[in-house]
C-alpha cells in the first residue's frame, strides 16, 4: 500500500473519500517513491480517475475583474480591506483565497484572506486578511481575488477556465475531500496521439479532462512516458509540483 512521507500528521488516505475535512486545502504531502499529491475539496461533481482537474471557474465580476474592484482608502497595518463597488459575495466566500494589490498604491503585495461579509447587489463588503497591509491603500488603488484554487476542484473544460491543480486518482464525491496527484507516474486519459517522451499539456477545445502534445498556450503538466493513442489512458510524468 502506498504510504504517505509527511510532516503532516493528521491525514486521509490517498484512495479515499470524505464528508469531512481532515486537513488544510491545498496540503502537498508526498508518498516514499516521489509522487505528490494535493488535498482538496471536489466541486459539483465526483472527480473521474484519470481525468485532468482544474481550480474553479472564475468569477470575473465580483472577484477578479479586469482593472480590479475598487477600494476605501486603508492605512498601513490593517487588517481590512473595503470594497467600495456593488458586488454579490457569499458570507466568507473568499475565505482561504487570496487578494492581490493590481493598481498602485501598494501594488504587487500579495495576501491571504481570512473571510468577507455578505453583500448582494451592494457596496461596502468587507474583507479580512491573514496578513497586516504592508503598503496603505488609497481610492486610486485597485485589487482582486483568487480562491483557494483547491476548494471545488472540477474537471478541466474544453477551454481552461483556471490553472490545473492536478489529474484525479479516485472518484471524490462531490462536494467531499481527498487527494489529487501532481507529481510523478499517473495514469491520465489522451485526447490526441502523444509520442513517449513528448512535453503534454491541457487540450483545448477538445475532449474535456485529456490531455495532448503540448502546444504554444497550453501549460505543460507533465511528460508521455509511453506513446499513447487518443482515447486512451496510459502514464504520464506529472510536473505539477
Amino acid at each position: 500500500m502506498s504510504s504517505i512521507k509527511s510532516s503532516v500528521v493528521a491525514y486521509q488516505d490517498l484512495f479515499t473519500s470524505s464528508p469531512t475535512q481532515s486537513i488544510e486545502l491545498g496540503t502537498y504531502v508526498e508518498t516514499a517513491d516521489g509522487r505528490g499529491f494535493r488535498y482538496v475539496k471536489a466541486g459539483a461533481a465526483a472527480l473521474v480517475p484519470g481525468k485532468v482537474q482544474q481550480a474553479p471557474a472564475q468569477d470575473t465580476t465580483n472577484q477578479n475583474p479586469i482593472g480590479g474592484l475598487a477600494v476605501a482608502a486603508a492605512a498601513v497595518g490593517t487588517f481590512q480591506v473595503t470594497l467600495t463597488g456593488t458586488l454579490t459575495l457569499a458570507e466568507n466566500a473568499l475565505a482561504g483565497g487570496f487578494m492581490s494589490v493590481s493598481v498602485t498604491p501598494g501594488q504587487g503585495y500579495t495576501y491571504k484572506v481570512k473571510g468577507n461579509t455578505a453583500v448582494s447587489s451592494a457596496t461596502d463588503c468587507v474583507v479580512t486578511l491573514e496578513d497586516p497591509l504592508q503598503v496603505a491603500l488609497t481610492t486610486a488603488s485597485t485589487v482582486v481575488f483568487q480562491l483557494n484554487a483547491y476548494n471545488g476542484v472540477i474537471v478541466a473544460p474544453a477551454t481552461m477556465t483556471n490553472i490545473i491543480v492536478g489529474v484525479a486518482i479516485y472518484p471524490i464525491a462531490a462536494g467531499q475531500y481527498g487527494w489529487v496527484q501532481t507529481r510523478g507516474p499517473v495514469s491520465v486519459l489522451a485526447g490526441g496521439n502523444v509520442t513517449c517522451g513528448e512535453a503534454v499539456g491541457t487540450l483545448q477545445a477538445g475532449t474535456i479532462g485529456a490531455l495532448a502534445a503540448a502546444i504554444a498556450g497550453t501549460p505543460i503538466i507533465g511528460h508521455a512516458m509511453g506513446t499513447i493513442t487518443s482515447g486512451e489512458y496510459d502514464l504520464v510524468n506529472l510536473v505539477l509540483d
